[in-house]
């Protein structure tokens, strides 16, 4: 990966946010999800750069974008099921984190994201006063949520290398508490993202408004046409500004 970084005006090291976005042949779902996400960030002034990985030749925007940068990748094999498209996409997250490894002594914070990840405000408050090594949330099952997590720069490499380990040790099954054994690895201190900031519409009974109100949106749980709808839908409903719900009204029916 090339240089990634722009000159800031900010006092203090901006943000980098990462994402690997992987399709089987024929297929455009992570594209459609890496798109909206971007847009998200972008829209709301996101302080620092956007590093997507992308397993298609085609750009997701032909005009490019300040502070977005788009890598293209070859996977060892193209996923054709279900099965080989979590593996892979697990194996291709590693390989993102560990690339970003010599850049992160140009930033204060890493994030790293699942494709099914937006934003619906501007994310510096959360990174305001934390007084600990990343910044995670608790799913309803009582595990951590690995579709978002923010490494403090200074520990990144502890907590990649905590997580090459854990892989390496076999344990690729993501079903157990992933992120909650790579921090104990890497002997890291997690602080939770205050309640209401993160919400998961899929997993979690929240209605719209909760949704509004919430700077990150984690679309797990939902097939692929219902994360694409809503977040599709969230994403103009915060353009619009359309507290009501309209555009997901007019989606539905």
């Amino acid at each position: 990966m090339g240089k990634i970084i722009s000159q800031s005006n900010m006092n203090s090291p901006p943000f980098l946010f990462a994402s690997a976005l992987i399709d089987p042949p024929n297929l455009r779902i992570a594209r459609q999800l890496g798109k909206i996400q971007a847009s998200s960030l972008l829209r709301f002034l996101f302080n620092g750069e956007i590093v997507l990985w992308r397993n298609f030749p085609d750009p997701l925007f032909t005009v490019e974008r300040r502070s977005l940068h788009e890598i293209n990748f070859a996977l060892g094999k193209p996923p054709r099921l279900v099965g080989d498209l979590e593996q892979i996409t697990r194996g291709s997250r590693l390989r993102l984190a560990i690339s970003l490894e010599e850049h992160v002594d140009r930033y204060s914070w890493i994030v790293l994201a699942h494709e099914d990840v937006i934003a619906l405000r501007n994310w510096d408050h959360l990174f305001e006063n934390i007084e600990g090594d990343i910044l995670v949330s608790e799913r309803k099952n009582g595990t951590l949520d690995a579709g978002f997590t923010a490494i403090r720069s200074d520990c990144y490499l502890q907590f990649v290398e905590a997580w090459r380990h854990w892989s390496g040790e076999g344990a690729d099954s993501y079903e157990c508490d992933f992120l909650r054994e790579v921090i104990e690895r890497a002997q890291l201190k997690a602080v939770h993202i205050e309640r209401g900031e993160m919400v998961r519409p899929f997993e979690e009974s929240c209605g719209v408004s909760e949704m509004m109100e919430a700077a990150v949106v984690h679309l797990a749980g939902g097939s692929a046409e219902e994360k694409l709808k809503l977040a599709f839908a969230l994403h103009m409903m915060r353009i619009f500004g359309d507290k009501d719900g309209l555009v997901l009204d007019l989606l539905e029916s």
